[in-house]
């Protein structure tokens, strides 16, 4: 392909351009370290700042200083240096062979564009594909700049090589944008999920295309373990401030490449924007990002035939949390489980786990097999064999902190019951970042028994009843919808949610309808949050006892017996502040509760509703960066007083 040839070309025009003598500019950026699960909420581990002096001189000479450096940590992890192309700009977009991390990342890859002087075409490593073209209207331009988009891939996806895009100027071939991943045998790291690369160029002098923007993202996981999380390190670097004929300093030119000042001239350093101050526009707060990496794997395995472009095994041990491992609570007693993934091709994961409840003397399973796409929709396809639902307007506590409960004082804080069939499921994102999913299935749904009584470490402490429930096969239909809302008044942030569930038996239909909202109002450091919730749900048609719900004491209304009112209808609605006492490692907390539930018949569970709208508030301290929660409760007007001990709720799907 012409384009290419000339592109190849192009890749030596700056090195031997007499028109480009020297230059000197300023790289600042934030490398930011946060996990990333499947599914919710990520957590910032750490972030850092880095300023760089960038020098170029003909023919190739470059140096980099690092001039200035911060960082904070906002959860508990041990103190580390990165990889110097976090911190520094790749140059000539990279050499003739791609590494990442040092070469410890991704290593022997051979650049697309590398010059292939008098090899035979049909050794050429990558093929080419001319996707899209555009215009582009740039200041100071004479005239518009055509751009064409190629599309690359591996000839041999088994070999080490890149998969993605270049986006190349018409006229001269010259490299505008770059955004790729790279083959499974690039990956040198086993814990490799993804590496991620988007290298911007802008136009300078109306000739020279120099670096822009660098955002080099690698995501990792435990390569034994499936536990649907992995930690991401993105690191987000512009480049600013090109003066030209400025020649390397007589004191960098005979040094090393990069070379760092004192860490107190470092520290020092007068950044233009605070260490917080990008997260939204790096694509690390709750906003989309640009080029989200996921799609870019995603297409990445389309463009190679559908093999995983992924660095981590095909088998793994799966634990979608530490309670699939290992739970006890009243209905089964003690429950050990394990699991496995399987990822046979493409972005197809197949998940199984299963378990045994002693008590109960049951098994239990479940098998889905996900990354089925048809156009904008991602489908999945579930099993499960004696699975659970709770009765619980909201999950009340993390599952293990709820096995610790029952171990200790008699109480697991569920209200479960039993269903086994299968599902199919659509999910699909939306233009505006909202998600949707449709669902559809067959279950039986059963009561689980009183197996356990007491407390084993609780002395004498028994254990709530079990409440029943409709009892039969059902057939079910399901629609949720989540949307995000990011300009909200001063700053805050918020999500809306909605949720419809039908099942259909031999009873009739029963319709469940619930949804809420979040805002959350908090500086970029997080330092201090205020947040709001509202929710409400109700119940319409056949009164199958599934689609009832429970309400007061922890997850709802803090300060009143757990889950000691019942009913059709709910609304309830929280008020949370929180603020650092000097430090991350504890906050002050504080929180205003109210909730309201009733209707239908209360004669199946003796449970009344709440009558009035029922108060509690809190107060109390998270440690340890809020992970590790310790409140008093009380509720008002005929409430009590309570001590709870909670987690940070993001944690809780792995706990």
């Amino acid at each position: 392909m012409e384009l290419v040839d000339a592109a190849r070309r192009a890749r030596q025009t700056v090195r031997n351009d007499e028109g480009l003598e020297s230059y000197h500019a300023l790289t600042e950026g934030h490398i930011y370290f946060y996990v990333d699960p499947e599914e919710g909420e990520r957590a910032l581990i750490r972030i850092d700042q880095v300023a760089v002096e960038l020098f170029w001189e003909s023919p190739d000479q470059v140096r980099q200083r690092i001039v200035g450096e911060r960082s904070e940590t906002r959860l508990p992890v041990r103190d580390f240096r990165y990889y110097l192309d976090r911190l520094t700009l790749v140059q000539y977009g990279f050499g003739d062979e791609i590494q990442v991390g040092q070469g410890m990342d991704v290593a022997d890859v051979p650049h697309p564009l590398a010059a292939l002087p008098g090899v035979d075409p049909s050794l050429e490593p990558y093929d080419f594909r001319l996707a899209d073209s555009l215009t582009l209207a740039l200041p100071g331009a004479p005239e518009a700049l055509r751009v064409y988009e190629l599309e690359v891939r591996p000839r041999d996806p088994s070999r080490p090589g890149i998969v993605g895009t270049f986006h190349l100027s018409r006229g001269d071939g010259q490299l505008v944008r770059m955004a790729f991943t790279f083959t499974p045998s690039s990956y040198v790291d086993r814990r490799n999920d993804r590496v991620s690369v988007e290298l911007d160029y802008g136009l300078w002098e109306g000739r020279f295309w120099l670096p822009n923007r660098q955002i080099l993202e690698v995501r990792r996981e435990i390569p034994e373990l499936d536990l649907g999380v992995g930690t991401v390190i993105r690191a987000v670097l512009r480049v600013s401030g090109y003066q030209f004929d400025e020649p390397i300093p007589p004191e960098l030119r005979f040094g090393p490449p990069i070379t760092t000042l004192p860490a107190s001239a470092r520290e020092a350093f007068p950044f233009r924007e605070g260490l917080f101050d990008g997260m939204e526009r790096d694509g690390v707060a709750a906003v989309a990002t640009r080029v989200d990496p996921r799609e870019m794997q995603a297409r990445a395995a389309r463009l190679i035939r559908d093999q995983p472009p992924t660095g981590l095994s095909p088998l793994r041990i799966h634990l979608p949390s530490i309670s699939s491992f290992l739970a006890y609570d009243r209905t089964r007693g003690l429950d050990l489980g394990a699991g496995a993934s399987f990822r046979p091709n493409g972005i197809l994961q197949l998940r199984g786990s299963g378990g045994w409840a002693f008590a109960a003397a049951r098994p239990r399973a479940e098998l889905s097999l996900e990354g089925i796409t048809s156009g904008p929709w991602v489908v999945a396809v579930r099993g499960r064999w004696n699975g659970r639902g709770d009765l619980g307007v909201d999950p009340a506590i993390a599952p293990f902190l709820g096995s610790a409960g029952a171990l200790v004082l008699g109480e697991d804080y569920l209200d479960p019951w039993r269903i086994s069939g299968g599902s199919f499921e659509m999910e699909r994102q939306l233009p505006d970042g909202g998600r949707l999913r449709l669902g559809m299935g067959v279950e039986h749904h059963a009561s689980h028994a009183l197996e356990v009584t007491t407390a084993p470490l609780g002395g004498d402490r028994g254990f709530r009843p079990v409440l029943p429930v409709d009892e039969g096969f059902l057939a079910r239909g399901s629609v949720g919808w989540w949307g995000l809302a990011d300009r909200l008044p001063l700053g805050a942030r918020g999500e809306v949610r909605g949720h419809g569930e039908a099942l259909a038996g031999e009873p009739g239909v029963s319709i469940r309808l619930d949804g809420g909202t979040r805002m959350a109002w908090s500086p970029p450091r997080g330092e201090r949050e205020l947040q709001v919730e509202v929710s409400a749900g109700t119940r319409l048609g056949e009164p199958l006892l599934q689609h009832r719900r429970l309400l007061g004491g922890r997850g709802t209304v803090p300060g009143f017996p757990f889950r000691g009112f019942a009913g059709d209808h709910h609304v309830q609605a929280s008020l949370m502040g929180a603020v650092d006492l000097g430090s991350p490692l504890i906050r002050g907390r504080m929180g205003g509760y109210g909730g309201w539930i009733g209707g239908g018949d209360p004669d199946p569970w003796g449970l009344p509703g709440s009558r009035n709208a029922r108060v509690g508030v809190t107060a109390g301290v998270g440690l340890l960066y809020d992970l590790l929660r310790l409140e008093g409760a009380r509720g008002l007007s005929g409430g009590e007083w309570q001590f709870l001990i909670s987690v940070d709720p993001r944690w809780w799907d792995w706990l």
